[in-house]
């Protein structure tokens, strides 16, 4: 089963899929954030970047139940 397939599931519609440089600034941003904001559980900014990078990253449009955004594991 596809990622669209289920996000349509839950009525979101997927658009287009982030192209690699908005996919690592928005990786980028995530893991500074996490760093500084919890700074003593010993992340590591770039293990973390890395990591959110490889994931892929869409534009979509989501029902208003869900605010502005929603992770699939």
């Amino acid at each position: 089963m596809s990622i669209e397939t289920d996000l349509k599931k839950d009525g979101i519609e997927v658009i287009q899929s982030l192209d690699t440089l908005k996919i690592n600034s928005i990786a980028r941003n995530i893991a500074q954030k996490i760093c500084d904001t919890f700074p003593n559980y010993g992340f590591n900014q770039n293990d973390l970047f890395i990591k959110l990078s490889r994931l892929n990253m869409y534009k979509a449009k989501m029902p208003e139940r869900y605010g502005r955004s929603k992770l699939f594991l």
